[in-house]
């Protein structure tokens, strides 16, 4: 119940966007272009430098790096295009995916507008907060969430009670042990005014927020006697954030006033139902992780499974104009998650309304920025063309690994050339850290820079429990496509660390621990060794026909490079992974991942010198 606000500072491995703009520039160099396609200098940079790159050391070879980074971009510029090509855009996977994120920029374009670019602070509010800031206060307090036990205390104190023996009789009690340190901002700001204006001794009147009613006492207090460069600067911060928040509440009355939105009672008390029944059964293999449990995108699944076809495709979301499918909200649900911070069926309940409300206000704030034709904003519709490339090369990739066979014939030839004896593919074992919170990647890479060990902070914060026996590391496996995290993986050095990687199940940062080739196996007879045989020459097939299918497509789309404008751009050394903060919510990285794909360059120089012959 600490009502105190935590302030985190940034460090420079890891950075936060709140409000991250660029400049489209028509005639810029490019580093790269091909048949409707080019990658201009500045997007170039802008994703380099905002991606993860791995490396353990300071040998940072830029040239190599920077190239390498520009052949996956270019793949997955072409592999894009291919996708639309092949009406990959108009798959429900795709729609789903993008619908999501497409909303979450329209929701912070309309945020921009309406809030941000309104909040004008006037030099009165600065000057007034000055005597505040030079400041601090040592205080205590009761709390209640009844609004006459908290009157009643109040009434005692006046007539002289203790507010040390009353206080000692009182749960805040536990988290209070020591008085306080109050300074500018760490309190809301509704009860700021009375808190500072009280002498030492003095106690405030119920002072009351959402969660109930306080009463401050003050102990002691210092005072600096000068304002510093910091101080100004925190006036600053401060005093504009609470002015935006005081724009927001304004918008927020006016844009949903008198707007009711209903969803389908009958199928959202089978979800409820569903849900809740699924956590009960499974309560113990459930583990609260920062004060919250989570059912993610597999949990979800099943319970989706358990609705007909004509339930998922029947309406939930009751607008008036293009209402919303129960299918539709478990897709969104998905890529969310379902949070709940107790195992109780009227929690459940609650929460699951909350969530439905608040699926119910964004997709409201989504359809007022389309309306208004934000998608078509320079900033947000370059931010959203990343997406959608990297959406569509994504599944152009799957699908290609999906729709790979290998014959009883090539597995038979490759039986007979290696005289029943077959090699497995080199094994690696990583270790991981899975969470569903970027703040909480933010921590862990700034702990693993102060030279914390991976181990220790897997254990404080991994959320994959099926590792928790085996100290969050996975056996040695053979890395495959269909692993988003195994296949990052293959690229590293044993002792390196990279992430995040996004998955289904939220976020994971992972560690290379060791490599060993794989064995040799004897197989008396072809049936026997068949299947992994083909496993063996599927992977290995799957690169080659991506590696194959890329190389053709720069061809035919009559691909050109710029070296000599890609050596004049300056990157970061810094290894920075950068997240974006949505106005009314949402964070995400702040451009698409793309692990390493630069092998298909060396193919794609093969076929243009045979065709140059």
């Amino acid at each position: 119940m600490n009502m105190f606000k935590n302030h985190f500072e940034i460090k420079s491995i890891f950075a936060f966007l709140f409000l991250f703009s660029i400049s489209i520039i028509a005639q810029e160099d490019y580093v790269a272009k091909a048949n409707g396609i080019e990658i201009s200098k500045e997007e170039f940079k802008k994703r380099f430098e905002f991606s993860p790159h791995p490396r353990i050391d300071n040998n940072f070879d830029s040239t190599l790096t920077k190239l390498d980074f520009l052949k996956t971009l270019i793949a997955e510029k072409l592999l894009a295009k291919d996708a639309i090509e092949k009406q990959l855009d108009k798959t429900e996977e795709f729609q789903s995916a993008y619908k999501h994120i497409r909303n979450v920029y329209l929701r912070d374009a309309l945020y921009q507008k309406e809030v941000k670019e309104k909040v004008a602070v006037p030099d009165s509010e600065y000057a007034k907060n000055k005597s505040k800031i030079l400041k601090t206060i040592n205080a205590k307090f009761i709390f209640s969430n009844d609004e006459k036990e908290i009157y009643d205390i109040y009434n005692s104190l006046k007539s002289g009670a203790s507010f040390d023996s009353i206080l000692a009789t009182r749960p805040e009690n536990n988290e209070q042990k020591n008085s306080d340190e109050i300074t500018f901002g760490k309190l809301n700001e509704k009860i700021e005014n009375d808190v500072f204006n009280l002498a030492v001794g003095e106690f405030s009147k119920p002072l009351e927020l959402k969660e109930g009613w306080y009463i401050f006492k003050v102990y002691s207090f210092t005072k600096k006697s000068i304002l510093d460069e910091n101080d100004l600067k925190k006036i600053e911060r401060i005093v504009t954030e609470r002015w935006e928040n005081k724009v927001y509440e304004n918008f927020y009355k006016r844009f949903f006033k008198n707007t009711t939105i209903n969803a389908d009672k009958v199928l959202f008390n089978k979800l409820y139902e569903l849900i809740k029944n699924y956590i009960n059964e499974n309560q113990k293999t459930f583990i609260k992780k920062f004060g919250k449990y989570t059912l993610f995108e597999p949990e979800l699944s099943k319970i989706e499974k358990s609705f007909s076809d004509k339930e998922l495709k029947s309406v939930f979301i009751k607008f008036s104009n293009e209402p919303i499918t129960l299918k539709d909200f478990l897709i969104n649900l998905k890529i969310d998650g379902f949070e709940f911070l107790k195992i109780d069926d009227k929690h459940i309940h609650s929460r699951l309304n909350s969530t439905v409300f608040l699926f119910i206000q964004n997709e409201l704030l989504a359809r007022e920025a389309l309306k208004r034709g934000y998608d078509k904003l320079p900033d947000v519709a370059f931010d959203l063309k990343l997406w959608k490339e990297n959406f569509l090369a994504s599944l152009n990739m799957k699908n290609v690994f999906k729709n790979t066979e290998i014959s009883d014939n090539e597995a038979f030839e490759f039986f007979s050339k290696n005289n029943k004896i077959i090699t497995q593919p080199e094994e690696i074992k990583i270790a991981e850290i899975l969470t569903n919170d970027l703040d909480v990647v933010k921590i862990i890479f700034d702990e693993l820079e102060k030279g914390k060990d991976f181990k220790e902070l897997a254990i404080k914060y991994s959320m994959r429990d099926s590792l928790k026996q085996k100290g969050y590391e996975f056996d040695f496996k053979i890395p495959n496509s269909e692993s988003e995290i195994f296949k990052a993986a293959v690229n590293l050095k044993v002792g390196q660390v990279f992430g995040p990687i996004k998955t289904d199940e939220g976020y994971s940062i992972i560690k290379l621990l060791d490599r060993k080739t794989g064995k040799q196996e004897k197989y008396e007879s072809f049936e026997e060794a068949k299947n992994d045989i083909k496993n063996i020459l599927r992977t290995e097939k799957m690169y080659k026909n991506l590696e194959n299918i890329t190389a053709k497509l720069a061809i035919d789309n009559k691909l050109e490079l710029n070296e000599s404008a890609l050596k004049s751009i300056k990157v970061n050394s810094i290894n920075m992974i950068v997240f974006k903060r949505f106005g009314f919510g949402g964070q995400y990285i702040a451009v698409p991942y793309q692990p390493d794909f630069s092998s298909w360059f060396k193919k794609y120089e093969q076929l243009k010198k045979a065709l140059s012959l």
